[in-house]
């Protein structure tokens, strides 16, 4: 890949030892490759270089740190790790060329990246943000994974103050830019909906001259976003709209079908996706793959074969023959209404598990009591709440709703509803780790009664 010589110079550090080559980054000891350069990254409670030799003893050939580890270990040592792995990612950047695209948006940025990356993968060498690497470290790492013989990259960018995803474009330069939409996410850090809009349309800023910015003509703001690109190659898509890529969606046999209308062909996909707001999704990635050059036949093989990534309204098998949506792995109150329409839509008694929504700053409240509100309107027969928050969910919802205040309690009275025609869907924002209520209910070894 590189020289330590060659990264010294970059990240103006200084070597000791000898000048080796390595074949990849990383910033985890515990999983990193053979042959690695390790980037001894310092955090508030603990000191990078102590984990040296744990890279060493994993096969890492070099450490960059703030201190040098010992005299026999190859190293470069920096003042501040984290400002020298971008300075290396800033130099790998320079040094590759291929279609760059980035991806944000305060919903579904991972989702439409994994379409994305399905879909160039039919079209060549394809890498990709690995999980959710879409902050000030993933974003370097994900860029310093990239290959010769790639021949496609996909990366995703998130935030959580100002500022931030325009550092991440820049690092990037994205060739295609596309935001998924704008919802009341991180308001703690960003302030109001409309800080959000402005924070998102930062990725327009690293997008190459030239290139194209792709925008979601169904969201209020598409407008605004619409302004801010008109120095570049404009894609809209929209399942509401009169978007340059269109479609609809149904369900067929239990199963989502996709409609997607390219400017020079149509085509139909069967997902593996629930919710309406996958179908615009796929519509996302479809404009992308057309973006690159990709013909119907390539993006529709890409789209069947994403498969719902665990915690993003995951279909799994509930106990006692139950139906279980596993959406635990985030939330914010647009997702959340998403899931509710996707309950919502389902035969049998509909339950819906939520936990609290963070990072709403002073509209927590509020917004908590408005999807207890919407879930009552959808239809939603049962509705269960864990959090201080999330229990003013369960008192705009009403009759029906229940109120717990550990993990072990609730998952206790809704384990004793699970039969055959129920519908439970989990979900709340990371902090709430829901994910323990729906790996309870999945398990079927639990010894409580069914309720008759």
């Amino acid at each position: 890949m590189l020289t330590l010589s060659e990264i010294a110079h970059a990240v103006d550090g200084v070597l000791s030892g000898e000048d080796v080559r390595f074949s990849s980054v990383s910033i985890d000891s515990r999983t990193l490759q053979p042959d690695a350069l390790f980037v001894a990254i310092d955090g508030e409670r603990f000191c990078g270089t102590d984990f040296a030799r744990d890279a060493k003893q994993a096969g890492a050939v070099a450490v960059m740190a703030s201190s040098a580890p010992d005299r026999e270990t190859p190293s470069i040592v920096v003042k501040d790790t984290e400002l020298a792995l971008w300075k290396l990612a800033e130099l790998w950047r320079s040094r590759v060329s291929l279609p760059m695209i980035g991806v944000t948006g305060s919903n579904g940025k991972t989702t439409v990246k994994e379409m994305i990356a399905s879909i160039l993968g039919k079209m060549g060498r394809t890498h990709a943000s690995p999980g959710n690497f879409n902050n000030h470290l993933g974003v370097p790492l994900t860029l310093l994974g990239i290959r010769p013989e790639h021949e496609f990259a996909v990366v995703e960018m998130g935030m959580s103050h100002p500022g931030e995803i325009g550092q991440l474009t820049r690092l990037v330069r994205p060739s295609i830019a596309l935001i998924t939409n704008a919802a009341h996410a991180h308001l703690e850090g960003l302030g109001s909906l409309s800080d959000v809009v402005r924070a998102k349309a930062e990725i327009f800023l690293g997008l190459q001259s030239g290139g194209t910015a792709v925008i979601n003509a169904d969201d209020r703001f598409a407008a605004y976003w619409a302004a801010r690109t008109r120095s570049f190659q404009t894609i809209t898509f929209g399942l509401d709209s009169q978007a340059r890529v269109n479609g609809s969606a149904a369900t067929i046999n239990g199963q989502q079908v996709v409609e997607v209308n390219l400017p020079d062909e149509s085509f139909e996909a069967p997902l593996n996706l629930l919710g309406r707001h996958n179908a615009l999704n796929a519509l996302a990635a479809s404009s992308v793959g057309w973006a690159c050059g990709g013909d119907a036949d390539q993006i529709r093989a890409g789209l069947v074969e994403v498969q719902a990534e665990p915690g993003r309204l995951q279909i799994r098998e509930g106990a006692h023959g139950a139906t279980l949506i596993d959406d635990s792995y985030n939330a914010n109150p647009d997702s959340l209404r998403a899931a509710i329409r996707t309950l919502s839509g389902r035969e049998g008694l509909k339950v819906l598990i939520i936990g609290n929504m963070a990072e709403l700053g002073s509209r927590a409240a509020e917004l908590h009591s408005e999807v207890g509100r919407e879930a009552r309107h959808a239809g939603i027969d049962v509705l269960i709440a864990l959090g201080e928050m999330a229990e003013l969910a369960a008192d705009e919802f009403g009759e029906n709703a229940k109120k717990f205040d550990s993990f072990e309690s609730l998952i206790s009275d809704a384990y004793r509803m699970l039969r055959p025609g129920v519908t439970v869907l989990v979900k709340g924002s990371r902090s709430a780790q829901m994910e323990h209520v729906a790996n309870a209910l999945a398990d079927s070894s639990r010894s409580e009664a069914i309720a008759c």
